[in-house]
């Protein structure tokens, strides 16, 4: 499976978890963001060359690089977390609409097939 298909997957999921999400209860909200944390991955995988410098100093970037790397997804994991949460929140209200309009539709289960869809390509 590409990682591509993988990301689209895990979209898949927190539109699933979004389903069942009460976004005036601030414990479900709560419990929402962490099951964000579960299902989204930041990569790790960092290439980065160097030209020029000593080997001390390409050393001592490759020793600091990941830190620095860390520092920069966390200072940006609130603000995807939020955009994530915004996404969420629309999603449920045209999901919640749509259950509405047609109380026999099965939203998870349409996620569900679309999953698979994925999973088989």
């Amino acid at each position: 499976m590409s990682d591509d298909t993988e990301m689209v997957q895990r979209g898949i999921g927190i539109l699933t978890a979004t389903l069942s999400w009460e976004p005036d209860d601030p414990n479900a909200t709560k419990m929402f963001k962490e099951s964000l944390k579960s299902l989204v991955r930041l990569d790790e995988g960092v290439s980065v060359s160097f030209s020029g410098g000593s080997t001390e100093q390409i050393e001592a970037l490759r020793e600091v690089l990941p830190q620095i790397v860390s520092g920069v997804i966390e200072a940006l994991a609130p603000d995807y977390t939020r955009l994530v949460l915004g996404m969420a929140a629309g999603f449920k209200t045209v999901a919640d609409a749509y259950k509405r309009d047609v109380p026999e539709a099965d939203v998870e289960g349409i996620l569900q097939a679309a999953a698979l869809h994925l999973a088989e390509e």
